[in-house]
C-alpha cells in the first residue's frame, strides 16, 4: 500500500472497536480524510493526544484505492488547540464548525481554502476575537467556498444594485429588494449586507468595526438556516448554543 503524509486538523474521533479509533481529518491538501488509528484505544495508546479535536498534526498514513479509509501509521503534534477549544464559551461554537465541515465538504475535495479558513479562525480566537463574530465569518466563507453565497449587492429578481436593505428568498438562493419582496421574513440591513461584502477582503481577526451583536446574531441564524437548506441536513451542535434555540 502506498505511503503518504499530510498536515491536518482533527475534526472528530470515535471508536471503531475496542482497540481502534476512526478519526476524521481536515487536511491541507486532500480535503476530508477518514482514517483508522490502530491501537488508539489501548492503554498504551501510541498516538497520545494527537487525536484530540482540533489538534493540528503531521500525519503519515497508508492508503488503498479500494478502501474508503486510510490507516494512520504515525504522526506528531504541530499545534494543540485543546485548551482553547475546552473553554465553555468556545466549545460548542467549534463543535458546530467541525460538524458543518464534515456534513458539507465532500471527502477528498482538494480545496485548501477550508483548511486555511479553519486555521485562521482558531488563530483569531486565540487572539481574543469575538467567538460569535468568528462563527459568522466561518459560515459566510463556507457558503462562499461551496458556491452557495448570494451577491449581497444585487436583487435576485429585478437586479437592482446597492441595496439599502434586503430580504432573503424563501429558497435561500438570493436576496430581494423592498419592491420585489412578498412574504419573505429574513431581513438583512444595509450594514449587514456590507459585512458580507467586507469578508471577501479581510481576515477574521479584523472584525467589521460597525457591526453590532444583534446583527451578528441575526446573520448567524440566517446563514445556519441557509447551510442546512442547501446541505439538506440539520446541525446537531446548534442545540447547545442559545442563539439557535
Amino acid at each position: 500500500m502506498p505511503l503518504d503524509s499530510t498536515r491536518a486538523l482533527v475534526l472528530g474521533s470515535f471508536a471503531l472497536n475496542e482497540h481502534d479509533k476512526i478519526t476524521q481529518l481536515l487536511t491541507d491538501n486532500r480535503g476530508i480524510l477518514k482514517a483508522v488509528a490502530p491501537g488508539a484505544l489501548k492503554s498504551s495508546n501510541r498516538f497520545g493526544s494527537l487525536l484530540e479535536i482540533f489538534t493540528e498534526g503531521h500525519f503519515i498514513y497508508y492508503w488503498n484505492e479500494e478502501k474508503e479509509m486510510v490507516t494512520i501509521s504515525k504522526g506528531e503534534i504541530l499545534t494543540s488547540f485543546f485548551t482553547l477549544i475546552s473553554r465553555p464559551e468556545n466549545i460548542f461554537h467549534f463543535y458546530l464548525m467541525a460538524e458543518m465541515i464534515l456534513k458539507i465538504i465532500p471527502a477528498n475535495q482538494k480545496d485548501k481554502r477550508v483548511y486555511r479558513l479553519m486555521r485562521s479562525v482558531l488563530d483569531a480566537r486565540e487572539n481574543q476575537t469575538d467567538i460569535n463574530w468568528l462563527l459568522l465569518y466561518f459560515q459566510i466563507w463556507m457558503l462562499r467556498i461551496e458556491g452557495m453565497m448570494f451577491n449581497p449587492t444585487i436583487c435576485y429578481s429585478c437586479f437592482s444594485k446597492d441595496l439599502k436593505e434586503a430580504w432573503l428568498k424563501s429558497d435561500f438562493r438570493g436576496i430581494l429588494c423592498g419592491r420585489c419582496r412578498r412574504d419573505e421574513k429574513n431581513h438583512i440591513s444595509e450594514s449587514e449586507l456590507q459585512v458580507i461584502k467586507w469578508t471577501q477582503t479581510y481576515p477574521p481577526q479584523k472584525k467589521f468595526s460597525e457591526i453590532k451583536s444583534e446583527s451578528i446574531g441575526n446573520l448567524n441564524r440566517i446563514f445556519l438556516k441557509k447551510l442546512e437548506y442547501h446541505a439538506e441536513c440539520s446541525f446537531n451542535s446548534k442545540q447547545y448554543l442559545s442563539e439557535f434555540s
